[in-house]
């Protein structure tokens, strides 16, 4: 809500404040004379833009809506024996109109030919030696947009920026075209091209509504079997078999780039959240000790040291969160790094399934099977460097996305047991001394999360942390009443 309100630099054409922040003179016993700003409200959008090249736009889908979800269930239940019962079941639910942020400025590289003016300038640059990427060299070819923009600018905002060779090597067309859309540096230049040459809307850095474009959905198939305390033992177990699809992870602020408004359905997605397989078990087991039991009742000293034990467990087990293999390049536009898939080239998706899952080497712990990657030490042994090898990713071409699927592979997999000991002894009818000893991941297990999903970075395929607590072993004596 504050978005729409004219906050920070968003729609601040309803509120301005005037103020002198270098004020200039001499301060006198009269004071320092100031010269109020010009106060005007409602500017307009290119006055706005002129004031802070950041500043745009938000407003509210007149047809906003409270989303909400639709669930369904349907199961069926039968004993199976003595206390036992086994019970099958689907959840589904489904939620809809969910609040999303679409900006609408979204950097256009198609239909006013930048796409070709940045592979030739590509090309020059190659010509150039990689200093340049100006025109007029033999085998050079005319950049007519990019010299309109850069007339009158100085060569370290133009042909010799390092931004822009930069972002021609990294083929980042979306954030060159950005740069070029909204950067003072050439507000003045672009006004030899047409007013939405870039986006739709020249005067704003982002043009933003809120509306209820994005949904979720969620499928299962859960089995669960459970006995009721008999014979001093209980015992429940469910699995459950399911997957979570959306377009939208959300946020705080509900603003979630689609990779481009050309085509919203590229962002459907299997959920991060999603887990396809989950395992739950837990026991308590009263040993038949002591007095009323099967053993040692009435057995005097002996009956009170073996009465009252019990021991319990907890089990879980699930895979990992989905993963995808992602490029930090804006092939496309503006707001794609990062979210970009990489571009598989030689490899499969098969191959990075069968080659996914837990690898220690004397190097470090790996996600990915060592043989895929190009891992550098230093002269200890130390990991310094991890890239996938070359030939089977890289990143997309210019005006394309990477083609790798988002999310479809299982991170690390989580399993965890806790177990329990207690003992509870009778000191008269009312009382009683409970000991109890929990072991929190009694095996003392890793669970390895997965590091950074950018193919390029410099430690693609490495695991360096870890979600879950090592073991923790906690005691409780007490005397209850």
């Amino acid at each position: 809500m504050s978005n729409a309100l004219g906050t920070g630099t968003t729609n601040p054409g309803l509120i301005q404040t005037a103020a002198d922040n270098a004020p200039k003179g001499v301060l006198a016993a009269g004071g320092l004379a100031l010269t109020t700003p010009t106060f005007k409200i409602p500017i307009t959008d290119a006055e706005n833009f002129a004031i802070n090249a950041g500043n745009g736009l938000w407003l509210f889908d007149p047809n906003l809506r409270v989303p909400y979800v639709q669930q369904w269930s349907f199961g069926i239940e039968r004993e199976i024996a003595d206390n036992t019962a086994i019970e099958i079941r689907y959840v589904g639910n489904h939620a809809v109109k969910i609040f999303r942020a679409i900006d609408y400025n979204e950097v256009n590289i198609f239909e006013n030919g930048f796409l070709q003016e940045f592979l030739n300038a590509q090309k020059n640059l190659a010509i150039n030696g990689g200093s340049s990427f100006a025109p007029g060299k033999a085998g050079t070819t005319p950049l007519p947009i990019l010299s309109a923009l850069f007339k009158g600018v100085s060569n370290s905002s133009g042909f010799g920026s390092t931004t822009f060779i930069s972002n021609l090597q990294n083929n980042n067309v979306g954030a060159m075209a950005s740069t070029l859309a909204f950067n003072p540096t050439y507000i003045n230049t672009r006004k030899s091209l047409a007013p939405n040459f870039f986006v739709a809307n020249p005067n704003a850095a982002f043009a933003r509504t809120l509306t209820n474009a994005s949904f979720s959905n969620y499928n299962s198939l859960q089995a669960e079997i459970r006995r009721r305390m008999s014979r001093g033992l209980m015992l429940q177990a469910n699995y459950t078999f399911s997957k979570a699809m959306t377009d939208s992870e959300g946020s705080q602020s509900t603003l979630e780039s689609y990779r481009t408004i050309r085509n919203i359905a590229l962002d459907r997605h299997v959920a991060d959240f999603n887990q396809t397989h989950r395992f739950v078990g837990n026991f308590i087991y009263e040993l038949p000790f002591g007095s009323g039991r099967r053993w040692l009742s009435g057995v005097p000293v002996l009956s009170k040291v073996a009465e009252g034990w019990s021991v319990g467990g907890i089990f879980a087990w699930q895979t990992g969160p989905p993963i995808g293999i992602f490029s930090n390049r804006s092939t496309f536009n503006s707001s794609n790094a990062g979210n970009n898939p990489a571009q598989l080239v030689s490899g499969s998706l098969e191959d990075f399934r069968k080659n996914a899952g837990i690898f220690k080497t004397s190097s470090g712990v790996y996600f990915f099977n060592p043989n895929m990657l190009n891992i550098i030490t230093n002269a200890n042994g130390q990991f310094t460097e991890s890239t996938v090898k070359p030939g089977l990713l890289d990143a997309p071409a210019p005006g394309q996305f990477g083609n790798f699927p988002i999310n479809s592979i299982n991170g690390p997999s989580f399993w965890q047991a806790d177990f329990s000991v207690s003992k509870r002894t009778k000191m008269y009818e009312s009382a009683e001394v409970e000991f109890k000893a929990t072991f929190y991941n009694a095996f003392n297990h890793a669970n390895f999360t997965f590091g950074s999903p950018i193919f390029d970075s410099a430690s693609f395929g490495r695991i360096s942390g870890q979600r879950g607590s090592p073991r923790i072993i906690h005691f409780i004596l007490g005397v209850n009443f």
